[in-house]
């Protein structure tokens, strides 16, 4: 397998990507922009998510279907279109410069996309192909050996493949188990251990596939089953995806305790001294156990059929607040009752309490369903999706379940069934799901109904969809991924919902291309001690960006959060959807409006390029009653690659989180260097310092350490 951005190095002037479906601009070049981008809030979470697992997969441009193309940065539908009509007609892509020549698409769409894709070798020169990627993070706060990182992946002959993403942790519980002494959880101190989050092995002959170990899988609009992070899931994937927490972690993380039950710890609870390390590696739980598919299958003429299945066994992990014991309190909801809250979690039977920690491996999962797609023509296909979960808790003689605020539903087995279907028409594709969800919630009949209807026009250069959705009180699943708000009732976003949500994108004329992106939802029923019903919300966005001027391209943007349309109170929480305590979460009601700038500078193509971006914002907060918080934002980048096997980057940050108070929030500098070699075509090492400053005058930083905090990350990524 090569990368396709190498052959662009040869056609094109080095350049970044700039994505387009998403949600904002997307200035790409590795992973580590796409890190600083969620760390700046350009993107989302789940973008995030989605362009990592992009980038590191690659999506290969001669055997991607039309979902998998438009998954990628830049391209709509009409693009896809033109890509695969070019592929057909010609039987293989070799170069994908060769899209350009033809037509099909622009030569900036392929630098915008090139990041993420690649040419399979249609006749591999050898039999087995693989890739290797080994990266260790330490700062001067570590009094531990640092977390470190390993994932392969191999190919082999036969249509075989295998890998595995193993790290070290040292901030990681042991399972809970009951503890006698005192009648709740406990757990054994923590240690340096290995993890081995990913394995799997796949057969995969045509349009046929195998998979034995850990997997993610998904449908349709993503409102029955979708635990992968694609934007239009369709079947099955291996993925070896993961976070990198920037910011240290705190070892004071544990409640009455002297601290030596922690050997990472050096928290002096008399004096406030805290000591902070660098965080752990993080990664999702994914299904683990055995699946298969088996695509376009004849029927007919014209028709075709494909069949999936999964079945998995995974042991999950759970914020340690989000339990209950079933055996002390009846109802969940009952939070007057001291017996209904989290059982407290003893470390090596105590006086030491965890605290804001999640619990690993605390209960087991049975999952498994299936999938049929019909198509009767190649442009409409009708889908029906099932599937079935029991969670399973060890810890006897307590009766753990989860508290009514978790993503899990509480009362055990749960499940759903749903259908989809899609139809595309010339430059129309109009795309619809229904779901029933099922479970045993406490007052609840059983589960609830939900609905989504997406369209989409794509003319060539343009998009324009409109998406609409419905999810009754009771809905909810924790393994579907559909279009929401960021608002959260009893653990998932789309409960209690209606809403519409239209974007457009495309060029004005061509130096100006332009975005646009709102979401109106409303909460139709009444729930009681949550929200009333009526309220009305809208996130807005709007970009704008030049693009006639080759060495200066500036662009500007707004984005407005209003959480609630009729009313202008001020000193509510603008944090997010929920703020967490020792039990039950509370929704943040607040405002946001932002404004950012951003102006790219290429004096001398890829030997020197530059980057200036500010962000003002003004939030609601509860310390400010009849104003808002003002906070500000600066980035600034240089990078260079003087020559072909050396790339040369710096960027720093100024942080301020309140203008008005430096003893309130955070306000520092953030600055890192990185430097990467380029060895042959298949071996890149690179190696990054960071410095962070902090300026403000809190308690919290005048006692932590280390500060100012060094840190440092060496990469190494070998392809073969």
């Amino acid at each position: 397998m090569r990368p396709a951005a190498f052959a662009l190095t040869a056609f094109f002037v080095a350049g970044l990507a700039r994505a387009a479906i998403y949600e904002n601009t997307v200035t790409v070049d590795d992973e580590e922009d796409l890190f600083d981008l969620q760390q700046r809030g350009d993107i989302s979470d789940a973008t995030a998510d989605t362009l990592l697992e992009l980038i590191r997969e690659g999506v290969d441009l001669n055997s991607a279907d039309r979902d998998a193309l438009y998954d990628l940065p830049g391209l709509s539908y009409a693009d896809v279109d033109a890509i695969i009509e070019y592929r057909t007609a010609k039987g293989r892509i070799e170069d994908p410069t060769e899209l350009v020549s033809a037509g099909a698409i622009t030569a900036e769409q392929l630098l915008q996309m090139a990041p993420f894709i690649r040419i399979d070798e249609a006749r591999p020169v050898l039999p087995v192909s693989g890739k290797l990627h080994a990266q260790g993070r330490f700062s001067n706060g570590d009094n531990v050996p640092p977390p470190a990182l390993l994932s392969a992946r191999l190919k082999g002959p036969q249509n075989l493949s295998a890998g595995f993403m193993m790290f070290t942790t040292r901030r990681r519980t042991s399972r809970p188990a009951f503890d006698d002494l005192n009648q709740s959880l406990g757990i054994t101190d923590f240690r340096y251990a290995p993890q081995l989050p990913r394995i799997f092995a796949m057969w995969a002959p045509g349009k046929a596939k195998l998979v034995v170990g850990t997997y993610t899988i998904g449908f349709g609009e993503r409102l029955t089953l979708d635990t992968t992070r694609r934007i239009t899931p369709k079947g099955i994937y291996l993925t070896d995806d993961f976070r990198r927490p920037n910011d240290l972690a705190s070892t004071c993380r544990i409640t009455n305790a002297d601290g030596q039950t922690d050997p990472t710890s050096a928290c002096d609870q008399s004096t406030g001294m805290n000591r902070y390390i660098t965080p752990d590696y993080a990664w999702r739980e994914v299904f683990r156990g055995v699946a298969g598919q088996i695509e376009d299958l004849k029927v007919g003429d014209e028709g075709s059929l494909s069949l999936y299945g999964f079945a998995s066994y995974q042991q999950r992990s759970i914020y340690q607040y989000e339990l209950f014991d079933k055996s002390v309190c009846d109802d969940p909801r009952e939070d007057n009752n001291a017996a209904c809250k989290a059982p407290a979690v003893y470390i090596n039977g105590g006086p030491g309490t965890l605290k804001y920690s999640t619990l690993n491996n605390v209960f087991d999962e049975i999952a498994g369903g299936g999938h049929v797609t019909y198509k009767p023509i190649q442009r409409l296909t009708f889908g029906v999706t099932g599937w079935g979960a029991l969670p399973i808790f060890q810890q006897q003689p307590m009766q753990l379940d989860f508290q009514e605020w978790s993503r899990y539903p509480t009362g055990g087995a749960f499940g759903a069934i749903g259908a989809d279907a899609h139809l595309a028409v010339r430059a129309f594709n109009f795309y619809f799901e229904g779901t029933r969800t099922f479970d045993r919630r406490p007052d609840s009949p059983g589960g609830g109904f939900g609905l989504e209807q997406r369209s989409t026009y794509s003319p060539k250069g343009h998009e324009i969809e409109l998406s609409l959705r419905l999810y009754d009180p009771y809905f909810g699943t924790p393994f579907a991924r559909p279009i929401s708000s960021p608002d959260e009732i009893d653990g998932l976003r789309s409960r209690n919902e209606a809403g519409a949500r239209i974007r457009w994108l495309g060029r004005l004329n061509k130096d100006w291309e332009a975005r646009v992106r709102a979401d109106f939802w409303v909460n139709p029923w009444s729930l009681d001690g949550v929200m009333p019903a009526g309220v009305t919300n809208l996130y807005a966005l709007a970009r704008l960006d030049f693009t006639g001027w080759r060495f200066f391209q500036p662009a500007v943007w707004v984005d407005v959060r209003n959480r609630n349309l009729t009313s202008n109170e001020r000193g509510l929480c603008s944090s997010g959807t929920n703020v967490y305590t020792e039990g039950d979460p509370f929704i943040c009601g607040g405002d946001l409006y932002r404004a950012a700038i951003r102006m790219d500078i290429t004096p001398f193509g890829r030997k020197l390029q530059g980057m200036v971006q500010g962000y003002f914002t003004w939030r609601d907060d509860f310390r400010y009653k009849d104003q808002f918080r003002n906070d500000l934002q600066i980035w600034a980048e240089l990078r260079s690659q003087p020559v072909d096997f050396l790339q040369l980057r710096v960027r720093t940050r100024y942080l301020n989180q309140d203008l008005l108070d430096r003893a309130y929030l955070e306000e520092s500098v953030w600055t890192y260097f990185e430097a990467a070699w380029i060895i042959g075509r298949g071996i890149r090492v690179a190696g990054r310092y960071d410095l962070y400053v902090w300026l403000d005058q809190r308690d919290s930083t005048l006692n932590r350490f280390p500060s100012p905090e060094h840190r440092f990350q060496l990469d190494l990524r070998y392809q073969f």
